[in-house]
């Protein structure tokens, strides 16, 4: 497998923004290979918050590599193995920031349509960011009754 930083950008960019800016990435096996590939283009808040299966991991990986992030085979599933490791996939991991969503992970991660996704981004552009729930519910054509039941998956932060 070869990558270039362009790669690992969108690596970091499809698991953006989940942490304070200050995060720090777990210590432990594959920390350091994942910094040394990763970070040219990538914050440390960009996977923190995150969290996927092994397969989703290693896909987001192969699409780095196809990208051309340049590393080792052994690089990648070194840093594979330390996202599965610590950054799993759980409960915690499944929220939605509305306020760092674009418009296609807010269509797959809360099944909204792309005008509404597109409402949602257009609407935080214009307005700021969300503070709560009921803000979001003000974003014309969005389907808020649709939307509670998925209320539970939103952060703000």
């Amino acid at each position: 497998m070869k990558c270039t930083a362009a790669v690992l950008c969108l690596l970091t960019s499809l698991l953006a923004g989940t942490a304070p800016a200050q995060q720090q990435l777990p210590e432990g096996p594959g920390q350091s290979t994942m910094k040394r590939i990763c970070s040219p283009c990538h914050s440390a808040e960009n996977v923190i918050g995150r969290g996927k299966t092994r397969e989703e991991w290693g896909e987001t990986v192969g699409n780095m590599v196809e990208r051309g992030a340049r590393g080792t085979d052994e690089e990648f599933y070194e840093i594979v193995d330390y996202l599965v490791k610590y950054f799993p996939k759980s409960a915690a991991s499944n929220k939605v920031y509305v306020n760092r969503a674009g418009p296609k992970e807010l269509e797959r991660e809360l099944q909204l349509t792309t005008n509404e996704a597109e409402a949602v981004v257009r609407y935080r552009g214009q307005h700021g960011d969300f503070k709560t729930f009921d803000d979001l519910k003000k974003v014309p054509g969005l389907d808020a009754p649709k939307l509670e039941t998925k209320k539970e998956r939103l952060a703000f932060s």
